[in-house]
């Protein structure tokens, strides 16, 4: 009997045990369920996208009649440019130069007129995926070009302190105002000066005053690419330089006939002349020797008498220094040196015995200066290098850019 109870005592022990250990067995499950479904403050949060490389030109790919002188310019956006390839139709590529942080690739160089470029880029993001573009861009066809010759040109040699600077185009210039733009004219010492346009085919500089001597001066006609009107553009950019020498004047009063030659403001020596009579006068103004001849034959022909009309001639005569494109020299004139210093008998020239023409000749040279007074009516400014006798305001007033105050 005390056996059974003690039996159902155990059984009774062992059940209550495990329902006490199935009741925690149950509470630790759900805990750890929430546990694993609650979130955690330590994840890594998610990355931000990365902006794709985006590529573009300027001018966009595709334009067509490019100004030549364009940079073309390869930019990258969101990115770095990894590769950009220009070519021409012959597969010759263009020189250019990439930016240190790869953002912009830009032409070192001009175009080419009438030519297509090929242009290829290659750019990266930050992820390193690549981003490529392709086309081309096609540079102006001009209906025709133009050339520019400058003067002084390289070679001339040391010039005088009036010597302008003249730039002769072999076509007609609608646009002066784009062409003068592009003309560049830097002296040491600086001088101030202005263009001014003498015809749509010339057009002229000089500074308010002569030149002061020993000036060195660079010319530039940056003309490649400009479209200087009706279709017309420019062949090629020219830069010249030259230097001036010293101050060189030679002066005359009608009145006197007495020719005066001064070096850096100091007499040096003076000559008996004759200028023009007076069916032929001798214009007043200044004068800027232009070019010598040591030899050289006077043609009445030049200012329209026939040699066979009445007044017609054709003379040679030694060491012409020609001051006038109408036909002014100084020149040797044996014939007239018994008039020379008392009268007027030239067909418009400084007549001067045969050894001062030659010491004219050797000791005076190109852009030196004769200045003419009390003689016939003004020299005109287009008349070979009459620029000197236009007074500054009126000079100014022929540029396409400057105008005169008031």
């Amino acid at each position: 009997m005390s056996g059974a109870r003690s039996r159902r005592s155990s059984v009774a022990s062992a059940v209550l045990a495990v329902a006490v250990l199935a009741l925690p067995a149950c509470s630790g499950a759900d805990a750890q369920e929430r546990s694993a479904t609650a979130p955690s403050s330590s994840a890594a949060p998610s990355p931000e996208p990365v902006e794709p490389a985006v590529i573009s030109t300027v001018p966009p790919l595709d334009t067509v009649d490019v100004a030549p002188v364009t940079p073309l310019r390869v930019l990258a956006g969101h990115g770095r440019l990894t590769e950009v390839t220009v070519t021409d139709a012959d597969g010759t590529a263009v020189p250019g130069t990439l930016d240190a942080a790869g953002s912009a690739w830009v032409t070192d160089a001009d175009l080419a007129y009438g030519t297509t470029y090929a242009v290829t880029a290659v750019a990266v993001d930050a992820a390193g995926t690549e981003a490529r573009k392709t086309g081309s861009i096609a540079t102006v066809s001009p209906r025709t070009l133009t050339r520019a010759t400058v003067f002084p040109s390289a070679g001339t040699g040391t010039v005088g302190v009036g010597q302008p600077i003249s730039v002769t185009f072999d076509e007609d210039v609608t646009d002066r105002a784009a062409v003068e733009r592009r003309l560049q004219v830097t002296s040491t010492p600086a001088v101030p000066g202005s263009w001014s346009w003498l015809s749509d085919r010339t057009v002229h500089y000089r500074p308010e005053q002569y030149w002061p001597a020993d000036t060195h001066v660079a010319v530039d006609v940056d003309l490649y690419g400009v479209d200087v009107g009706a279709g017309i553009r420019g062949q090629e950019s020219e830069h010249v330089e030259f230097d001036v020498g010293h101050k060189r004047v030679a002066v005359v009063d009608a009145s006197e006939l007495v020719l005066r030659l001064y070096v850096d403001d100091q007499l040096v020596k003076t000559m008996p002349t004759s200028l023009g009579k007076n069916s032929s006068p001798t214009p007043t103004g200044t004068y800027v020797v232009m070019q010598q001849s040591r030899e050289y034959t006077m043609r009445s022909a030049s200012y329209g008498v026939p040699l066979d009309a009445p007044g017609g001639y054709e003379t040679p005569v030694e060491y012409a220094s020609r001051l006038s494109n109408s036909g002014i020299f100084v020149h040797g004139a044996p014939w007239s040196v018994g008039d020379q210093g008392r009268r007027n008998v030239s067909h418009g020239c400084l007549n001067v015995s045969v050894a001062n023409a030659g010491w004219f000749y050797e000791n005076f040279g190109r852009g030196d200066l004769v200045e003419v007074t009390g003689a016939g009516g003004r020299l005109d400014v287009t008349d070979g290098f009459g620029d000197w006798n236009a007074g500054w305001a009126e000079w100014q007033g022929g540029s396409a850019l400057v105008r005169p105050a008031g």
